[in-house]
Formats: structure tokens, sequence, C-alpha cells
């Protein structure tokens, strides 16, 4: 298996805390000793041959009851429960529910327009890297109760993890909430971790390169940069307008000066070649001192001829063969019904996390 020249996972917040009071922070370490959670805790599976994928397993607290769901169609839109488990006094409950996904989108991110449509107060959050993209970890409230949710996704499939208790009742059931939700596994992956078809792209120049994107992105060569071997990778929506625009390219170690100064020539080529207006965003050291390839990032809002907000990021990397630039233009709508914004994201993060040369 070749290997990420440049992984660039990074664990940061997902949303801001939005509530307050005593529910207002996550746990991320359970205050009993793990070795007694094991001692009471059983490790239940899941499976149903009707949904293939949809395997999984969870930790339950002895003494729970199995709620038994119905079986829905595959056809059906939206989240469906696959199983749910209660406490004896029935407030504190989990749930397992899952959804198809006709596009590539990191789960914490789907997770982020889930709970944005459903209306549900987000008392804390964060991303988890994992190896379909990111994965969110929330607190949220609704409806007098508290929940914590985790987002996961196998191939096409999203899960949505969800552990709640009343309001009354989450002092003493936070512990149970956290156990839950982390211990959800996903068993027998099929598919690969891609909810579309990935194709491999490869080309020479001053670092020979190759990277995953998603098939139904276009691949053409570009010469924005001079002395780069470049490429534009490109999407379109269902009427086929351009929604996605990815630029990578490589260059000889003495074709720039610094990472500003390459960010600057991308941002040129961007406002001119797709009519943006936007000041070159600022540039963030996203390496760790003394790294051998040193990562600067950045990001801005461009607008295009229509008044829509495009969201425009830069990867700037300089190893010791040279430079490697990734640039991203993706439109991002309001509303975005087809998360469009999120997709190029999760397509730009591909990019860069398969990106590999020699």
């Amino acid at each position: 298996m070749r290997r990420a020249l440049f992984p660039l996972a990074v664990t940061v917040l997902l949303l801001a805390a939005s509530g307050a009071g005593a529910a207002a922070r996550l746990m991320t370490e359970p205050v009993t000793p793990r070795p007694e959670i094991a001692a009471g805790y059983s490790r239940v599976p899941y499976g149903d041959a009707r949904r293939p994928g949809t395997n999984f397993s969870v930790l339950i607290p002895h003494g729970w009851t199995t709620h038994a769901l119905p079986p829905r169609a595959e056809e059906t839109d939206g989240l469906a429960v696959l199983a749910a488990w209660s406490a004896p006094d029935g407030d504190v409950r989990l749930e397992v529910a899952v959804q198809r996904m006709r596009r590539e989108l990191a789960p914490a991110d789907w997770m982020v327009e889930w709970l944005t449509a459903n209306d549900w107060q987000v008392l804390d959050a964060r991303r988890l890297p994992g190896a379909a993209g990111a994965q969110g970890d929330v607190l949220a409230a609704r409806e007098g109760r508290v929940h914590r949710l985790r987002s996961y996704k196998s191939g096409d499939l999203m899960f949505l993890v969800d552990a709640s208790v009343s309001r009354e009742g989450f002092a003493a059931a936070e512990e149970t909430l956290f156990v839950a939700t982390e211990g959800f596994r996903l068993e027998g992956l099929i598919g690969g971790p891609y909810a579309e078809p990935m194709r491999e792209a490869a080309w020479d120049g001053p670092i020979p390169a190759w990277l995953l994107v998603p098939a139904a992105w276009k691949m053409a060569a570009d010469d924005r940069l001079p002395r780069a071997a470049g490429r534009q990778f490109t999407a379109t929506d269902a009427g086929g307008r351009p929604v996605g625009l990815i630029y990578v390219g490589t260059l000889a170690p003495e074709a720039a000066t610094d990472h500003a100064a390459l960010a600057a020539a991308v941002a040129e080529t961007l406002r001119t070649r797709q009519d943006l207006t936007f000041d070159t965003p600022a540039l963030d050291r996203a390496s760790a001192p003394g790294a051998t390839a040193e990562v600067q990032t950045g990001s801005t809002t461009a607008v295009n001829p229509a008044g829509v907000p495009v969201r425009v990021e830069m990867t700037i990397v300089r190893e010791p063969r040279g430079w490697v630039v990734f640039a991203l233009a993706g439109t991002r709508p309001d509303p975005d019904p087809y998360l469009i914004d999120a997709a190029n994201r999760r397509v730009f993060e591909i990019v860069r996390g398969s990106f590999g040369g020699g």
C-alpha cells in the first residue's frame, strides 16, 4: 500500500459550544476504571443479512433491555434505526441508526449539517480522526433530553450512535452515555472507506506524484503556475454547473522563495481564471517544528460574479525535493441542501491525505 507523503490528520473542535449548564462539556475519559467498566458491560453484536455492511457491536450495561425493530425498506431516505436498548427504568437509551450516502462526506461534516437541519442545541463537540474521515462526537440537547451523539462511516453507510437521558438524569448517566457511544465498533467492513468510486491520478514533474480523487471529478493538465507540473480536478452539479475545483502542482525548490509567495501566485490565478473576488489568505504552520516537510495552510471566502460564496483553501508544502501546492475553490451555497461545501472539503482532504511522490 502506498503511503501518503503529507498526512494532515489533526483533531480539532467540531463546533463551538452553544449551550451552558451541567451538560456543557464532553466527557473524554470515564471516571470509573476501565476494568470495572468491562466487568459491568457486555459487547452485543448486531447483524442483518438484509443490510450488508451494517454489522456492528456495542457495549451494553448488564440488565438493559433490547428492543426489536421492524425492518425498513432500503430505498427509504433518511436515517433508519437498526437497533435500540434501554436501562431498566427506561430513561437511559441507546439507538444505532444508518443512512446510505450518495457522495463522500466526513462523518463529522455530515453531523454538523444533520444537527442544524433538525434544530439541535449543541452543548459541546469535537472532531476525531477516522479512516473514513473525521468522526463527529457531540453533546446536544433536545426536547428535555441530553444526547451523546457519535457519527461513523463505512463505505456509503453513515452510522449515528445516539445515547440519551433526561436532563435530570444526566449527572448520574453521563459516563454511561460516553461508554455507549465510544464503545461502538463496525464489524466486517465492506467496500472500503469511501462512499464514491475512487481512481488514482498520476503525473510526472519536479516531484513525480499520484493521489486519489473521486471518479466523478474530471482531471486535466493545468499550467497556472510557471515551471509547475499541475493538475486540475473539477466537479459539476446535476445541471452541469461547476461546483468544485482542486489544483495540485509540484515545483522545483528554486521555483519559489517562500510559502507566502506561492499562496499569492495561486490566489491571483483563482481571481483571474475563476473570476473570484477575495484577499489572499494568511498561512499558518500545520507541521511540527523540525519536520522534513514544512506545511502551511490558509483559507478564506471568495465571491463569484453571481454573488455566491466560494470556499478557498490552500495548503503549501516545502520538502527537500521541492514544493507541493494544493488549492480548493468550492461553491458553498446557503442553504446547501446537497451538502456541496462539505463534499468539496472532504475531497480536498482525500487529495491531500493520499498524495504521494516518488
